[in-house]
Formats: C-alpha cells, sequence, structure tokens
C-alpha cells in the first residue's frame, strides 16, 4: 500500500502530521499558559485581599488613636491630666456661694497623695493616679443649694467623686430661712500623670 504512495501524498501527509504537532504542541502550552495565568490571578487577588485588610486594620488603628487622643485632650483641657487645678475648684465654690446667697461654705483640701492600687496599675501601665480630698462645710437654705454647688464644680478644672456627703435640718422654722440646712461632704479629686515625670507633691 505504501508503493501507491506518490511523492505529493507523501509530502502532504508529513506537512498534515506536523501541523497536527504543532497545534498540539500550541494547545498543550496555551493550556499552560491559562493555568498559570489563572494561578498569577488568584495570587495577585489575596494579594489585593491582604493589602486591603492592611489598609483596613491601619485606617481602625488610626481612627483608635484619633478617638484616643480625642479624649486625652479632652481631660487635659479638663485639668485631669498634669497639675491640680486647686484654684479653679476654689473660685467656682466661692462664685457658686456668691451667686446663690448661700450663708456659709467652708472648705478643706488635703495634701495630693498617689493611689497605689494594683488593679489601676496594672490596667493603666506608665500612669499614676493621685486623690486629693476635699473637705465642704456647708450652711444653706435647701439642699438644692447643695447640689447646685456640686454640678458647678463639675465645670472646674478637675475630676472628682463624691465618697460622703451627710446632710442635716438645722432649723425646724420655714424652709426659706437661709441657715436652715447644713451639709458635710468629701469629695475626691483625681487627677493622672505620666509614671516618667516627676511625682511632686499637692499644691
Amino acid at each position: 500500500m505504501l508503493d501507491k504512495l506518490t511523492p505529493a501524498l507523501v509530502r502532504a501527509l508529513a506537512v498534515f502530521i506536523s501541523m497536527l504537532v504543532i497545534s498540539i504542541i500550541v494547545v498543550t502550552i496555551s493550556f499552560a499558559y491559562m493555568d498559570g495565568a489563572h494561578q498569577a490571578q488568584q495570587s495577585a487577588k489575596r494579594g489585593v485581599q491582604k493589602w486591603q485588610a492592611k489598609i483596613n486594620s491601619s485606617v481602625e488603628h488610626n481612627q483608635v488613636i484619633d478617638e484616643f487622643e480625642s479624649n486625652f485632650l479632652k481631660l487635659v483641657h479638663q485639668g485631669v491630666v498634669g497639675a491640680e487645678e486647686r484654684l479653679s475648684w476654689f473660685e467656682t465654690i466661692q462664685e457658686t456661694t456668691k451667686k446663690r446667697g448661700m450663708p456659709s461654705v467652708k472648705y478643706s483640701i488635703s495634701t495630693q497623695e498617689a493611689l497605689n492600687e494594683t488593679n489601676i496599675k496594672q490596667q493603666y501601665q506608665g500612669i499614676n493616679v493621685f486623690k486629693s480630698v476635699m473637705m465642704l462645710d456647708i450652711e444653706m437654705a435647701h439642699e438644692g443649694d447643695l447640689f447646685a454647688l456640686l454640678n458647678d464644680l463639675k465645670r472646674a478644672d478637675g475630676l472628682y467623686t463624691i465618697d460622703n456627703c451627710r446632710i442635716e435640718k438645722m432649723s425646724k422654722r420655714s424652709v426659706d430661712v437661709n441657715n436652715n440646712m447644713k451639709a458635710n461632704c468629701e469629695l475626691g479629686w483625681y487627677t493622672f500623670r505620666n509614671s516618667k515625670a516627676k511625682n511632686g507633691k499637692g499644691s
């Protein structure tokens, strides 16, 4: 049968086989390229997702920093961070006393002391908390004067808590008497400082 093949037919058959082999090679290379391209695309997509996660984390981190910085600056402006602003407290008491016509408001404040509670140091590493105790001895027409004074002190420079407060009725007459009631209160004024700063005594 091979004897019947003419030279022209042999050449044509050789060309066909060569084209077939080339086609197979091209298809194989194409599949390999497509697979490599797919892998590269997936790798690039994972890389984009990874960087997007980093960007989102960075943005969130910066937002947290901004939030804490804003809150920290508020504390600084309120006189909670750093040295005590005792003059602000005394001026507020005097202004409220005069404004409401309170007959007598006596006050005293102790030397500032550092709090050495373990839970505070564990939660706020590098921060020292200081406390000064203020005693108030008040004579007033009614308890509203006391509430007004305590409310005004919230606007003074600093942060305080009411540790103890006792109110007594002084007179059995009508409430329009100036010194109808008296109150004895103990307030705790708090300030915060970096532990690396010099721990000065209260002014």
